[in-house]
């Protein structure tokens, strides 16, 4: 079966939670404009909203959002920021022991998409997305830069992906 069949018969809808990791935007010093912009675009795809929420870059809040996610049915969670290789950029490092599956092409064509549009500098981004696996179910997370550049380019990938990631890692 081909890829273009195996998107036929993904999920067409799903849950979805979306966590903003932010110092400034979680003591209210800063609009979260990214995590806005992900909310927006996903539900006007008729995906269904169950969380958002905004954490401060600290490992047990990403954790505790993640499972929280995962506790409100969550098909889907996308992140937004802390993905850098600042001494405070913990996303990465919080979710994946979480990951039963690293889908490390995600984090590839991120940067990919980021070099044509910034140069080098996409090499900074350490953009992942995998499947968390348990109580008989799968959760799809997708890690992404915090800017709104970074979002913008994100949910394209992620609308076209997340039901064919989701049908694969509930097999």
């Amino acid at each position: 079966m081909g890829a273009e069949e195996h998107k036929r018969e993904a999920p067409k809808k799903f849950r979805f939670a979306v966590i903003t990791v932010s110092d400034t935007a979680s003591k209210g010093e800063k609009e979260d404009k990214s995590g806005k912009f992900l909310l927006e675009n996903l539900e006007k795809a008729g995906h269904e909203r169950v969380l958002y929420k905004v954490v401060p870059d600290e490992k047990m809040a990403i954790v505790g959002a993640i499972v929280e996610a995962f506790e409100k049915g969550a098909d889907v969670v996308v992140t937004s920021g802390g993905t850098g290789i600042a001494s405070r950029d913990v996303t990465i490092e919080s979710i994946r022991p979480l990951l039963d599956k690293e889908l490390t092409g995600f984090g590839e064509i991120f940067r990919l998409l980021s070099y044509e549009e910034i140069g080098t500098s996409a090499i900074m981004t350490r953009a992942t997305a995998g499947i968390i696996r348990s109580h008989g179910r799968a959760m799809a997370v997708f890690c992404l830069p915090g800017s709104l550049g970074a979002a913008k380019m994100g949910i394209k990938v992620i609308l076209r992906e997340a039901g064919h990631v989701l049908k694969h890692g509930r097999e």
